[in-house]
């Protein structure tokens, strides 16, 4: 006999939701790092020290967290000064977003000395929601650049 929460084969009706999920989220981190070229992820390796993670939506969509990880601490140090002003650019509008710097908190960016091995943030104002999942963008730190990133949805 099934009960309500199973299917006609048996297994529980969640299952094949689950596994489309996974699959989903699976195919969107797939896409937005295949779209950066493979030479440029060497290239930030090799110049910048660091290797991009991601660029997602956060904050109901009214903020954009860009993710990476400090390979070289000392090849990385540009990005951490505090006069390179952070810059998203929306690649198909040519829309730029800044790091908001709220008046108690300071700019939403990391500016300590950078480690190895350890993965820093930065959020960019979006307002209106204007960048969504699937968009690219560009993101420039003083001489750094970082094209053809895929924003990804935020998911918990």
């Amino acid at each position: 006999m099934m009960t309500a929460t199973q299917n006609v084969a048996g297994r529980p009706s969640w299952l094949p939701r689950l596994v489309a999920g996974l699959l989903c989220s699976l195919l969107l981190v797939t896409a937005a790092s295949a779209e950066m070229h493979p030479r440029a992820k060497t290239y930030m390796k090799r110049h910048w020290g660091i290797e991009v993670v991601f660029v997602r939506q956060t904050s109901a969509g009214y903020m954009l967290e860009f993710r990476y990880r400090v390979l070289d601490a000392e090849k990385a140090k540009p990005l951490f000064e505090r006069q390179a002003k952070p810059m998203l650019t929306h690649v198909d509008s040519g829309a730029q977003f800044i790091v908001p710097t709220p008046p108690k908190t300071g700019a939403l960016r990391n500016s300590n000395p950078p480690l190895a091995d350890h993965t820093y943030w930065m959020f960019f104002a979006n307002p209106g929601q204007y960048v969504k999942p699937g968009d690219t963008v560009s993101i420039e730190i003083g001489d750094f650049v970082a094209n053809n990133i895929v924003c990804l949805l935020y998911t918990s």
